[in-house]
């Protein structure tokens, strides 16, 4: 049904291509990790799951998910044994119902279709017994980790160009992206999944910008994932 109901959106979209556009943004959304035990903080591997991805993120660190209907399930192991699994509920952006005026119907059946609609907490912490608060505890971190899909995968942040994933019109058009904004022509990985991946390209005069493309349309993110004009 998930899929029929996805191959409509694309039919709708084809009847009416103006009705497509969605003013909500990127279906990926930036959570931050962190495990705490007796209020202190430490290290964990954690693995967070919606039915759309699985990500891996050692805490404290932030994590790229797939937007969803479905609930956040975050689970944490230490030294190889599970600690902790908590979930976290999935929410509608308040900002959906403008596509229903600025998109129509069909703009907000695209968001609901690839779960740019839905939204998981910014931050999540989760608690682990305090028998681990003897353990080191540890500063926030600004890494951010994104689940990888097979075992072939580079790493993470690693060269575009050297990425055997980017397609090559793929590559040259994020090129273009950050070009057009006066950053580094030399773009990095976020994550790729299929056909669309996130880039990362650092601007001396606006520090780093998020490239974010769907085959070869690619354009630049602000924070909040909206698209930059």
């Amino acid at each position: 049904m998930k899929h029929l109901g996805k191959k409509g959106v694309v039919i709708a979209c084809a009847l009416s291509v103006s009705a497509c556009a969605s003013i909500i943004g990127t279906p990926y959304q930036k959570v931050q990790v962190e495990t705490r035990a007796a209020d202190q903080s430490i290290r964990a591997d954690c693995t967070l799951s919606n039915g759309e991805s699985q990500v891996r993120v050692t805490t404290p660190g932030t994590a790229v998910v797939h937007r969803s209907s479905h609930d956040l399930s975050v689970s944490c192991q230490k030294d190889g044994k599970q600690i902790a699994q908590q979930s976290y509920d999935s929410t509608i952006r308040g900002m959906v119902w403008g596509n229903l005026i600025l998109g129509g119907l069909v703009g907000i059946a695209i968001d609901f279709a690839d779960g740019a609609a839905h939204h998981y907490p910014d931050k999540v912490s989760v608690i682990v017994p305090s028998v681990y608060a003897n353990a080191a505890s540890y500063p926030a971190s600004d890494a951010t980790q994104v689940g990888t899909y097979s075992a072939a995968s580079p790493a993470i942040n690693g060269l575009a160009s050297l990425d055997g994933r980017i397609s090559k019109t793929m590559f040259n058009a994020a090129q273009n992206v950050a070009a057009s904004h006066q950053c580094d022509r030399a773009i990095h990985v976020v994550m790729v999944e299929g056909q669309r991946a996130m880039f990362r390209s650092q601007c001396p005069a606006s520090g780093d910008v998020q490239i974010e493309c769907a085959g070869d349309a690619c354009v630049a993110m602000q924070p909040m994932g909206m698209a930059s004009s």
